[in-house]
C-alpha cells in the first residue's frame, strides 16, 4: 500500500509528491485505551468488573500471563442476547475487549477462553493500530489519485502516457481496498495461531469459530468461501481458518512426540 501510495504520488508530483503523499498517511500514534464513559457513549457497553463474572476475569489473567502481556485489558458487555461477537480495542498499553452477551451466554468454558485468547492476540500484536495505519493509507491513496487525475485531465489531450498514468490512478483506490482486505485476512489468522499458542486448545478454537459461522449464517447470507468473492471478506472463511489451526495443531503434536 506504501509502495502504491508513492507511485501515486510521483504521479501527481514527482519526489515531492511522493514525500508530500506519505506524510498524509503517517500513523498516528498509538494512545492507550478509550475512557470508560467513551466506550459506553459509543457503544453503549457496560463495564465488567472481577466480582461480577470470577471465572470470566480468571480465563482472562491466565491468557494475558501466558501472552506476557503487562496491562490486562477491560472487559465490557455489549447487551444483546441474540448476538455473538467479540472486538479487540487497543494496543499492549491500554486496551478493552468487548463480548457480547450472546456470546457469553451460548459459549463453554473453554470456547470463551479460545475466543478471549483470539483477541488478546489482537492486542499483543497490535493490530487496531496497525489496521488504522492501513486505513490511512487508503485514505490517502484516494485522496492522491483523485488528485492525480484531475491534475492528468487538465493537461492538452494528447499529452504523452497519460493514459497509462489515468488508468493506474483511477485502479489504485480499489487495489488499495483488496489489499487492506488482505491484511486484515493475514492479521486474522494470525491472531488464530497466537491463541493456539495461548490455549493449547485447538478444538474448543474451532468449536468457537464454528458456533458464530453457524450463527452469522443465519442472520445473514454468506458470501461464498471459495472464488474470487473470498477476496472481499475482512475475515478469512471459516474452512480456511479452520485448516490452519488443525495443521498447527498437528504440527505441535509431531514436534512434541
Amino acid at each position: 500500500m506504501t509502495l502504491l501510495l508513492a507511485v501515486c504520488g510521483w504521479i501527481v508530483g514527482g519526489i515531492e509528491g511522493v514525500h508530500q503523499a506519505l506524510a498524509l498517511s503517517a500513523p498516528g500514534p498509538n494512545g492507550s485505551a478509550i475512557s470508560h464513559e467513551t466506550m459506553f457513549r459509543w457503544f453503549g457497553v457496560r463495564l465488567l468488573g472481577p466480582a461480577e463474572l470470577p471465572e470470566l476475569f480468571s480465563i482472562l489473567i491466565d491468557v494475558c500471563n501466558r501472552a506476557r502481556l503487562s496491562r490486562l485489558p477491560d472487559i465490557y458487555c455489549l447487551p444483546g442476547p441474540g448476538d455473538m461477537n467479540a472486538y479487540a480495542l487497543g494496543g499492549p498499553e491500554g486496551a478493552a475487549i468487548i463480548l457480547t452477551e450472546g456470546l457469553l451466554r451460548r459459549m463453554t468454558r473453554d470456547e470463551i477462553a479460545g475466543i478471549l485468547a483470539h483477541e488478546v492476540a489482537h492486542i499483543l500484536n497490535n493490530d487496531a493500530w496497525t489496521m488504522s495505519w492501513a486505513a490511512a493509507l487508503h485514505r490517502s491513496i484516494e485522496l492522491t489519485s483523485f488528485t492525480g487525475l484531475a491534475l492528468l485531465r487538465a493537461q492538452p489531450s494528447g499529452a504523452p502516457n497519460s493514459r497509462p498514468l489515468a488508468a493506474l490512478l483511477r485502479a489504485a483506490p480499489s487495489i488499495a481496498h483488496l489489499l487492506r482486505l488482505a491484511l486484515s485476512r493475514t492479521r486474522e489468522l494470525d491472531a488464530d495461531a497466537t491463541a493456539l499458542e495461548l490455549t493449547g486448545d485447538s478444538r474448543a478454537l474451532i468449536a468457537a469459530l464454528d458456533k458464530l459461522e453457524r450463527h452469522h449464517a443465519v442472520l445473514s447470507a454468506t458470501a461464498c468461501e471459495d472464488g474470487p468473492t473470498r477476496l472481499l471478506r475482512s475475515h478469512p472463511a471459516t474452512s480456511e481458518r479452520v485448516g490452519a489451526l488443525l495443521s498447527l495443531a498437528n504440527g505441535h503434536s509431531s514436534r512434541a512426540t
